[in-house]
């Protein structure tokens, strides 16, 4: 095992107990601010204040589930799960959406009635500074589940990051809510401000659902294509002839990538078998991060030769021209296989001649 081997593990063991411990983190903050804001509606009857709290239960659920994704997650790949059990990240995203989506329903379902009925609001000064406290810790919360999230490469803290996040704007509308009725006496603001807050997070929650299906129908990434692309391009040596048929897509935390290369026909399986290996760590690095590349070799085509630039080739059919270059919509198009090659084209190798003139 290489020393480079070594090190991404031992910094994916990190990331791992990094991971365990922001989303243990956002469980225990979630159960205390769930508390101060419902403390904050028992003082004011306040339907923003409401829907602030009834988000903060969704809250607490998310981040549980968000715990055991992570930890579920950090298993290693089995019998059964030979791709690693990362993907339970994105079905925890994907829940976590729904659970946006059901907390927004609830606020309507408490918001709507109270324009018919508006509540007079009570001890509002003491409702604001816990709201206002709790929105706070839910700032610095949100900021560090994203970012631990998108360093650790964990979809679920990310995702429950941006959930906290939607909290804050919540009770900043809660907060908004309870000055407008102090200064002014509008009762109606409240419930308005809440339904309000209800589609923010409806959009929020569709947005993360939208997400996780398509990352579980290992939808193409198209920055990781963008990456890849740039540093086949800066890397190409001459025998690279071409790429074609690349595909990027994660399963948790792992970046998988397959393509098709094109190498000279007449090399040896060790030859390509070598070649195919060192494209495979190129990828790696660029990467940085645990990958699992494959690559298919393809013989290369008399079609090609105006774009390979092999010197001293024995099957060349005619001159190079240029190379293409290789852009993410170069190499993702897919190529149709080829016939067999013609008797034509087989004949033309010094293979084929010495056969026909011996």
């Amino acid at each position: 095992m290489s020393a480079r081997t070594d090190d991404l593990t031992v910094a994916h063991d990190h990331r791992i107990r990094a991971r365990i411990r922001a989303s243990l983190i956002s469980l225990v903050v979630a159960v205390v601010l769930f508390g101060v804001k419902f403390w904050a509606w028992h003082l004011t009857g306040s339907t923003a204040i409401l829907s602030d709290a009834l988000e903060s239960i969704v809250n607490i659920v998310a981040s549980a589930v968000a715990a055991f994704s992570v930890w579920f997650a950090s298993r290693p790949a089995d019998e059964n799960h030979p791709y690693g059990h990362g993907k339970v990240e994105d079905f925890s995203a994907g829940f976590e959406g729904a659970l946006i989506v059901l907390a927004a329903v609830g606020i309507l379902i408490s918001a709507v009635p109270r324009f018919f009925d508006p509540a007079v609001l009570e001890r509002i000064d003491s409702g604001l500074l816990l709201v206002f406290a709790a929105a706070v810790v839910n700032l610095v919360l949100g900021l560090f589940l994203v970012r631990q999230g998108r360093r650790h490469f964990s979809r679920a803290l990310e995702a429950d990051g941006r959930h906290v996040l939607a909290d804050v704007i919540t009770s900043a509308g809660a907060i908004g809510a309870l000055i407008v009725v102090s200064a002014t006496g509008w009762l109606w603001v409240d419930p308005l401000v809440a339904c309000l807050i209800a589609g923010q997070i409806l959009f929020s929650g569709f947005g993360l659902i939208r997400e996780s299906v398509g990352r579980l129908m290992d939808e193409a990434d198209v920055h990781v294509l963008d990456r890849v692309s740039e540093r086949l391009q800066e890397s190409r040596p001459p025998h690279w002839i071409d790429v074609h048929e690349l595909r990027a897509w994660w399963a948790g935390d792992v970046m998988h990538v397959d393509l098709h290369m094109a190498l000279p026909r007449y090399w040896s399986i060790e030859q390509s078998y070598a070649e195919a290996t060192a494209l495979e760590q190129e990828i790696g690095r660029a990467e940085g991060r645990r990958s699992s590349v494959v690559v298919h070799v393809d013989p290369c085509r008399p079609r090609m030769c105006p774009e390979c630039a092999v010197e001293n080739c024995p099957v060349r059919a005619s001159e190079f021209v240029g190379h293409r270059v290789w852009t993410k919509e170069h190499l993702v198009r897919t190529v149709p296989p080829e016939i067999p090659a013609e008797r034509g084209e087989a004949e033309s190798t010094p293979d084929a001649r010495s056969r026909r003139d011996g």
